[in-house]
């Protein structure tokens, strides 16, 4: 009985040297038999496509790769949804510039794959948190994020509107079911995406045990209040960004009554932020959507903006 093979979608952009060497060579470790690496640079300013090709030669002996570079930025969801198109493989699995996968990832995330009861679409898994250092700071991922929790099982899709649990360096599925999710919307990280749309069309099983060791640093593109330093930040990534999530989200699907109790709640998170009559209230009455969020957002928009910054900040390190 032949192998499949697993197309691995690597996504660079002005990576760090030494940390993409420890994952090439993570990826050249794995035990599971046929791969091809299909990496793709999104015009990195300030890394020669040469030396891109030199590490990959040197570091990536155990099968092929391919080497493309964009010939404009496309970010993330634009070079991953280019990778998924530039692979003929049956199979593929998202991969990041940062991090370190265990040898038995693929042999284990594929396995699942083909053998869950769930047949499901997507599979995905725990890690390891590790810092810039390549520190080991939480043995899995819950641990470090305290609202994460994995779900396995149907009808997944209501969980997925407000948060995604499916990290794309984790990801294992087959090539059509991604392909039918192209193109990435900008408005959703294409992991969440990819999650969202299995979900509305299938099962989600995901391997409790880690994978991968994550690497958790100031550069990462998401994270528990990345990026916000104000209320004005904390409007647009969290607040602006969700209404675009879900006008994204329902292009998807528009048979989920999740959606429009989401909706709902999405406008009165505006019309609070604003300080609108009756803002506050409509939030309040719709806490249940998501009630950390609508009681943070009743009373940390509301403090001072040098102690609104203080809790942020508590809330990035975890402390909160």
């Amino acid at each position: 009985m032949s192998t499949p093979t697993i197309a691995i979608l690597l996504a660079t952009y002005d990576p760090r040297e030494d940390w993409l060497v420890e994952l090439l060579q993570s990826l050249n470790a794995q035990t599971y038999p046929s791969l091809k690496l299909y990496v793709r640079d999104d015009a990195s300013p300030n890394y020669p496509l040469e030396r891109l090709e030199a590490l990959l030669k040197k570091h990536v002996t155990a099968f092929p790769f391919v080497l493309h570079r964009n010939a404009n930025n496309l970010g993330s969801n634009g070079t991953f949804g280019a990778l998924v198109e530039d692979c003929q493989e049956p199979y593929v699995a998202f991969c990041d510039q940062d991090d370190i996968w265990l040898p038995n990832k693929l042999e284990n995330t594929l396995g699942l794959l083909l053998s869950s009861p769930l047949h499901p679409l997507l599979v995905c898994t725990n890690v390891r948190v590790m810092d810039g250092d390549g520190v080991e700071i939480a043995p899995r991922m819950e641990a470090h994020r305290r609202r994460h929790t994995f779900l396995r099982g149907t009808r997944l899709a209501p969980a997925l509107i407000h948060r995604n649990f499916a990290m794309g360096c984790t990801m294992v599925m087959e090539r059509r079911v991604a392909l039918d999710c192209l193109p990435f919307p900008a408005a959703v990280v294409h992991d969440h995406y990819l999650a969202f749309c299995a979900a509305t069309r299938g099962a989600i099983d995901y391997l409790e045990e880690p994978q991968m060791r994550y690497r958790v640093y100031g550069g990462n593109q998401t994270g528990v209040m990345a990026g916000i330093t104000s209320k004005e930040a904390y409007y647009q990534r969290r607040i602006a960004v969700f209404e675009q999530r879900l006008q994204a989200l329902t292009a998807v699907t528009n048979d989920l009554p999740a959606l429009t109790a989401a909706r709902a709640w999405a406008d009165a998170r505006v019309r609070n932020y604003r300080r609108e009559r009756g803002g506050a209230r409509a939030l309040w009455k719709l806490r249940k959507t998501d009630l950390k969020t609508s009681l943070l957002e009743l009373v940390v928009l509301r403090l001072p903006k040098p102690l609104f910054g203080l809790v942020v900040r508590m809330i990035q390190k975890g402390v909160l």
